[in-house]
């Protein structure tokens, strides 16, 4: 026999509440037996002749449905203390003081032919219910052992021993097994149902969070929206791209104002024309540039559009790796093919420096000797450059960065320092490589003195953006500002409008700050020249 089969069989020592089928219908049963027992009582009071047939003993009818009421009151009184303390007879006492009692009943009622014999049907379909293994048929057995005595007790105590009344009642015992067989069999189907039924919801429950926890942990954010564009879903990339419409920890639906306008139109040319390819827009001011791309989800109900938001810093962040694998393989090469070169040129012309020279040739060497510097200058940059690792970006507070900075130039360049000033509040809060941050900011400022002219004031502010929750850092002077000419060139590499400077500067500055996450820009400004450092959310840093 399986083992499946004598668990079954040895399962009514143990606790029936891992029965899921058990409690649910051992308080019905508990239902119908005070209905039933009140209904025996209130009938033979209302109307006796209705309850009790032929050769009837009215005293005990009485007597045992008010016995079968009170124990039935009380038993389902007590069904929660006695589950506790007898669990391996809290349902089989019941159906088996229903058996007797019912018995009784019948045998008081007129014997076999009374109505009340149908009842003992109940009882035993209950027990196959409720009782485990073959519980049922043992009830089975002793209501059939029950009817049959009573039927014997009837024919000796009546002297009525008519043979076909033996038969019924055998036959009535036959109807309680067939009974037991057939309700065991319905409730063990029912209770496999059951049991696939949780077993598959928990299935689905553990296969909804993986999804929920692969949705959530996706770096491209994911968005469902409905035909009246309500967002009702979003993941924590979305949120990380979209803090002002979902707030972080935040799902669910969204009204359309909530919606940006960008998405919705993007949205809506694509249902005109899904074939057509769209460039990445910015789904918010100052937010990062987004690859928006939809896909068409038949829900039952309504039609979802599923959006996938694809930040762009990424494929940013891996053309900056690359570059910089380019630029280091470039500047081994410089080390080696110039340096060298350059070194010697540089020690032929000290060496020529302590000669005796006329004045032409004494500028002639000064001219030598600035552009070796200058050279040499432009090797280190890009050395330097290629040697940048990542960064170690950290939490920072931009006023103590600023107090650190401030400090410096007091004590390195008092005379600027006299004319440089630092605005920024104590909350804000960035994630950057401290060492590259100071770097950044050294290289802004000594620009802003070069390129102010005499008597230029220098102004370092700082602030969250009110609209996207993004801190800034300004850098001004209030010099002559920069020709419009210029502009577009500011960033490119070795390009300078000074003598004196190698071209790498603001082009060093803008690679450390988009290593770090942070975009550099010139921006508009009625006064000098303005530039503005636009970090990442410090919580919200694409790793």
């Amino acid at each position: 026999m399986s083992t499946t089969d004598s668990g079954r069989r040895n399962s009514m020592t143990n606790n029936p509440e891992t029965t899921p089928l058990v409690w649910t219908p051992a308080r019905v049963y508990a239902g119908y037996r005070i209905v039933l027992a009140v209904l025996l009582v209130t009938l033979y009071s209302l109307a006796p002749s209705s309850m009790l047939g032929s050769n009837s003993q009215p005293n005990l009818f009485i007597g045992t449905a008010a016995i079968y009421l009170l124990l039935t009151l009380v038993s389902t009184t007590l069904m929660s203390p006695l589950r506790r303390l007898f669990p391996q007879w809290a349902s089989l006492l019941p159906v088996m003081v229903d058996v007797l009692l019912l018995t009784a009943l019948i045998h008081a009622s007129g014997g076999i032919k009374s109505n009340l014999s149908v009842l003992l049907m109940v009882t035993v379909a209950a027990a196959s219910i409720l009782l485990p293994g073959r519980g049922g048929l043992l009830v089975a057995a002793i209501a059939s052992i029950s009817v049959i005595f009573e039927q014997f007790m009837f024919s000796i105590q009546e002297h009525n021993e008519n043979p076909w009344l033996l038969t019924e009642s055998a036959m009535l015992g036959l109807g309680f097994f067939v009974t037991a067989i057939i309700i065991h069999q319905i409730a063990q189907r029912l209770a496999s149902s059951e049991a696939l039924t949780e077993t598959q919801q928990k299935a689905i429950s553990q296969l909804e969070e993986l999804n929920n926890q692969i949705v959530q942990r996706m770096r491209t954010g994911i968005l469902v929206f409905d035909g009246d564009n309500r967002i009702v879903l979003a993941n924590k990339a979305a949120e990380s791209l979209l803090p002002n419409y979902l707030p972080a920890k935040t799902t669910g639906s969204a009204t359309p104002s909530e919606v940006p306008a960008a998405l919705v139109n993007l949205r809506k040319q694509w249902l005109d024309n899904p074939v057509q390819s769209r460039p990445a827009i910015q789904l918010s001011p100052g937010g990062a540039t987004t690859l928006v791309r939809f896909a068409r989800l038949e829900h039952a109900e309504q039609s979802l559009t599923l959006t996938f938001l694809e930040d762009q810093r990424q494929l940013a962040q891996e053309a900056q790796q690359l570059k910089l694998a380019s630029l280091g393989r470039m500047s081994a090469t410089i080390a080696h093919e110039i340096r060298n070169p350059l070194s010697a040129i540089s020690h032929a012309a000290g060496l020529l420096s302590e000669a005796t020279l006329e004045d032409g040739d004494r500028r002639l060497l000064d001219i030598v000797q600035n552009h070796v510097r200058r050279v040499n200058g432009i090797i280190d940059d890009i050395l330097n450059l290629s040697r940048r690792q990542a960064g170690a970006a950290e939490r920072l507070n931009l006023h103590e960065i600023s107090e650190k900075i401030q400090q410096h130039w007091q004590q390195h360049e008092p005379t600027n320092a006299a004319q440089l000033t630092f605005n920024i509040p104590e909350n804000v809060i960035i994630r950057f490589d401290p060492g590259q941050l100071e770097q950044v900011l050294h290289n802004l400022i000594s620009n802003a003195f070069r390129h102010g002219g005499n008597g230029a004031r220098v102004t370092v502010k700082a602030g969250n953006n009110t609209h996207n929750g993004l801190p800034w850092m300004s850098v001004s002077d209030s010099g002559n500002g920069i020709d419009d000419s210029v502009r577009p060139h500011l960033f490119e590499p070795f390009f300078t409008t000074s003598r004196q400077g190698t071209g790498l500067g603001l082009f060093v500055c803008r690679e450390l700050c988009e290593a770090n996450q942070a975009q550099l820009d010139l921006e508009p400004s009625t006064e000098g020249a303005s530039f503005m450092i636009t970090f990442a959310h410090p919580d919200r840093v694409f790793e």
